[in-house]
C-alpha cells in the first residue's frame, strides 16, 4: 500500500522526552514502543522534541529513528537526523552581551549550578551538586571552562541547576526588565533554562510545519512548563496524568487529551490510542 494511502498518513506525532516518553530509568518501555511502531506501520510519522542538547539526545535519535525534524536544546536548534545535521532553516543563539547577564545571575545564586551550551558540548561554567546530578542523568562529561573558555554567544542555551526552591527564586529574579532579551522557561523544578528571545519548543513546531505536507496533523505532547508553547501550538495535544498543573491546564484549554496514565505505565501508548481514534 502506497505510505499516503495508510490510515495514519496525515498525522505525525512530536513528542517530549523525559517525564512523557521516557521511564523514570530513561528507557522507552515495551508497550511505549510497540504502540509507535505499530501507528508508523500504519502511515503515522513520529519525532522527539527535547531540550537535550545533541550530545544527550543522540541515543534516543538513534534508537527512535525520527522521521520528520527533531527539537533540541528546547527549539534553539532543529536537527534533521536522515542527514544527521541542523535543518536548513538555521540555530538560535544566545544574543550579543549576554556573558554579563550570565555572571550576573551566577553571582546572584552562588550555590546554583550553571552550563552554556553549543555545538561542540555542554559546559559547566558554575559548579554545583544538582549540576552534577544533572550531568551523571544525562551521560554528559563534566567539562568546567570559564566564559572566557566558551563565547555564550555561540551557544544554544544556558541551564541552571538548583534545589527547587533557589529556581523559583531565580525564576522571579529574571522577570526584571534587563532580562527581557531572552527567553526563559523551567524545565524540571530543578532547571531554569535561557534561550534566544521567542525560541521555544512552540516556535521550533511553527518551523517544522511546512516541511510537512500540507494536510498534516501535528499532534504534541508534554508534561513541563517547557512544553506548553509546543501543546498550544499543535493541532492535537496530550500529557500524561502526573504533568504540571500549568500544562494539564494548557491541554485542556485546547480539549486535549489528559491521560490516567504516566510515562512509567504505558501514557505513550495510551495517547497513540486517543489521537488516531480522533482523525
Amino acid at each position: 500500500m502506497n505510505q499516503r494511502n495508510k490510515p495514519y498518513a496525515n498525522l505525525a506525532l512530536l513528542t517530549d522526552l523525559d517525564g512523557t516518553l521516557l521511564m523514570p530509568d530513561k528507557t522507552v518501555s515495551e508497550q511505549d514502543a510497540a504502540a509507535i511502531a505499530d501507528f508508523r506501520e500504519k502511515g503515522g510519522i513520529f519525532s522527539i522534541a527535547t531540550g537535550r542538547g545533541i550530545q544527550a539526545t543522540r541515543e534516543f535519535l538513534t534508537l527512535l529513528k525520527p522521521d520528520f525534524a527533531s527539537v533540541t536544546y528546547n527549539g534553539a536548534l532543529l536537527w534533521d537526523s536522515a542527514a544527521d545535521k541542523p535543518l536548513d532553516c538555521g540555530a538560535s543563539y544566545l544574543p550579543k552581551g549576554i556573558r554579563a547577564l550570565l555572571e550576573e545571575l551566577a553571582a546572584a545564586f552562588p550555590h546554583v549550578g550553571a552550563e552554556v551550551l553549543n555545538a561542540s558540548g555542554v559546559y559547566v561554567f558554575q559548579d554545583g551538586e544538582y549540576e552534577r546530578q544533572h550531568l551523571e542523568i544525562t551521560h554528559i562529561p563534566f567539562v568546567m571552562k570559564t566564559l572566557d573558555e566558551v563565547d555564550p554567544e555561540q551557544c544554544f542555551k544556558a541551564l541552571f541547576a538548583g534545589a527547587p526552591e533557589e529556581i523559583s527564586e531565580m525564576l522571579e529574579f529574571v522577570k526584571q526588565e534587563r532580562f527581557a532579551a531572552v527567553n526563559f522557561t523551567r524545565s524540571h523544578r530543578w532547571f531554569l533554562e535561557m534561550l534566544p528571545h521567542n525560541t521555544n519548543k512552540g516556535t521550533a513546531l511553527q518551523k517544522i510545519r511546512p516541511t510537512l505536507p500540507a494536510d498534516m496533523i501535528i499532534g504534541a505532547t508534554g508534561d513541563f512548563d517547557n512544553d506548553i508553547a509546543m501543546l498550544l501550538a499543535a493541532d492535537r495535544c496530550g500529557c500524561p496524568a502526573d504533568s504540571q498543573p500549568a500544562v494539564i491546564e494548557a491541554v485542556r484549554s485546547r480539549g486535549g487529551f489528559v491521560s490516567e496514565k504516566t510515562c512509567a505505565d504505558g501514557f505513550f501508548a495510551d495517547w497513540i490510542d486517543y489521537v488516531t481514534a480522533s482523525v
